[in-house]
């Protein structure tokens, strides 16, 4: 199933047009890497399927109510509040429910209308309901358990996430993302401020995940593991590769070695046609 097609983008900065002519397509249990040196557009390609900035020509289309989450290099907005609480927070109804859940509590205790009490009430109890199908879908101790294996303790989770370090904020905001479970996952180098039983732990969680993966990153080993497609970015355009970042770079060297063959072959033709001059 294609949630995401990407139609014959392009994107131009001054002097330079950093892809052209772009189509891409994304199944629902995809798994694909990004590479190319740095500038080349893998960041950029991020934030258009993310929706944070739009190509100048083509256009992304995205299948019904597919949720796209998006961890960025650089955090720019942090979480806020205890680190659990702010967690349990990332998914969009819960903080909705419970500002609701609250104001009606306050109505029903000010309330002396029966009818009026009665409606209140109806309206609470499917409030509540709501929450415990949410809390059902999204668990606490699911909150808790990719806390913990990000790096945390538990006398973490009461700590203000403002009070943490800036590698510490990223493990939070990518605490949260993985907490919310999207269809399409974004991640730009999410190892970088893990240590080595962290980065297993995402290894495993990652191979477990059951949506779309979209992934930058420059370790090796991590890439290799996770991915099963590869959108290079070369100077002579974007190209696919059905394989891992292993299978690309005996690709471009089985690439380069033809193309090097047949400079050669040419050069000789070249020559010979010479000596008939």
């Amino acid at each position: 199933m294609s949630i995401v097609n990407v139609i014959n983008i392009s994107v131009l900065f001054p002097g330079k047009a950093l892809f052209e002519g772009l189509s891409l397509q994304i199944e629902l249990k995809d798994r694909i890497g990004l590479v190319g040196p740095n500038g080349s557009g893998k960041t950029t390609l991020l934030k258009l399927l993310k929706g944070d900035i739009h190509p100048e020509t083509g256009e992304i289309t995205f299948a019904r109510g597919i949720r796209v989450g998006y961890l960025p290099q650089d955090i720019q907005e942090s979480l806020s509040g205890p680190l659990l609480e702010s967690v349990l927070h990332a998914v969009p109804r819960r903080p909705h429910l419970m500002r609701k859940i609250a104001k009606l509590e306050r109505s029903l205790a000010q309330c002396t209308d029966k009818d009026k009490s009665l409606r209140l009430s109806h309206d609470l109890a499917q409030a509540h309901q709501e929450m415990s199908e949410l809390e059902q879908a999204f668990p606490r101790y699911e909150a808790e358990k990719i806390l913990l294996g990000l790096g945390f303790h538990q006398e973490d989770f009461i700590r203000d996430v403002a009070s943490l370090s800036g590698g510490w904020k990223m493990r939070a905001a990518l605490a949260s993302l993985l907490y919310q479970r999207p269809d399409l996952l974004l991640l730009d180098e999410p190892t970088n401020h893990l240590d080595v039983p962290s980065v297993r732990w995402l290894e495993q969680f990652l191979m477990e995940f059951k949506g779309a993966l979209v992934l930058v990153s420059h370790d090796r080993e991590f890439l290799n593991r996770q991915i099963r497609r590869t959108i290079s970015f070369e100077p002579e355009g974007v190209r696919f590769y059905n394989g891992n970042y292993d299978f690309y770079l005996k690709a471009r060297e089985e690439e380069r070695r033809t193309l090097e063959a047949k400079a050669k072959n040419q050069e000789q033709k070249i020559k010979e046609a010479k000596r008939f001059v």
